[in-house]
């Protein structure tokens, strides 16, 4: 990030952060915190990022919580830093500070419905180095590895089959997300953890939030949060449609923004 925007950055950040005496930091893992890779298993959190982190979670006025589109035990276990919140498959399930999670409510008949949808995607899709990642909660159809002249006919067959079976379809990184059709995202999970740390409604006006993300699911915490909360979006361009304050050009801008943070809470 060039001088002349960290500056920028940090204008509008002091002013926000004036005075704070709670800051809830919550952040995206995969193209926020961590470069968006090959395949998800090979997504580790720098050094440097992780270190960040810790620290500020260790600051008495912030709370810091990680929201993913990834499974909540896989995503803590990728972070590896006790005594956060980490929410998975899009806000779905919780895990908190104190073993206690939530888990929302899925239909009746959702696990045959998800044994269905990857039967159906596994005979017509899953080939040329696509494949399927399995979350409990929701699914993610990988296609990165597949030739760029195939690409589109077999994101085309697999949004189908995935609208067919019934499931919401997210846009990814060169990916499908396949979600249950329940009222539910990043941006209604980002609310129920700050009403639950601070207490419903509480926070607005007497809790400063910041929010980073880099793809489509991340616009619903974003718009959820508009007005309440610094928000970044994580884009290489900057013609990207976004609900987001400021963008950021990639995730160690991102680590840039935590550094500022953390001098700004001294």
């Amino acid at each position: 990030m060039a001088k002349s925007e960290i500056d920028k950055y940090e204008d509008y950040l002091a002013d926000y952060l004036k005075n704070t005496k709670n800051l809830a930091l919550l952040l995206d893992y995969d193209g926020t915190l961590t470069p968006i890779v090959a395949h998800p298993d090979l997504a580790k959190i720098p050094p440097e990022t992780k270190t960040l982190l810790e620290d500020l979670s260790k600051n008495p006025k912030v709370f810091l919580a990680i929201i993913s589109g990834r499974n909540a035990e896989n995503v803590k276990q990728l972070v590896g830093i006790n005594d956060i919140v980490y929410a998975g498959n899009h806000g779905l399930e919780v895990i908190y500070p104190d073993g206690s999670k939530y888990v929302h409510q899925l239909p009746t008949n959702f696990d045959n419905q998800v044994k269905d949808l990857i039967s159906n995607l596994e005979k017509s899709v899953v080939r040329d180095g696509a494949w399927i990642e399995n979350k409990g909660a929701s699914l993610t159809f990988h296609f990165r590895a597949t030739p760029e002249d195939k690409q589109p006919e077999i994101e085309k067959n697999a949004r189908d089959i995935i609208e067919k079976a019934g499931f919401k379809v997210g846009n990814a990184h060169m990916a499908l997300e396949a979600r249950p059709k329940v009222e539910w995202n990043k941006g209604k999970v980002a609310l129920l953890i700050l009403d639950r740390k601070f207490g419903e409604n509480k926070w607005q006006g007497s809790v400063n939030v910041v929010f980073a993300g880099d793809d489509t699911t991340d616009e619903d915490a974003i718009l959820a949060l508009k007005g309440n909360a610094a928000t970044f979006r994580i884009a290489t361009t900057s013609n990207v449609i976004t609900n987001a304050e400021r963008l950021l050009s990639s995730t160690q801008s991102v680590v840039s923004i935590l550094k500022l943070i953390k001098k700004l809470l001294k």
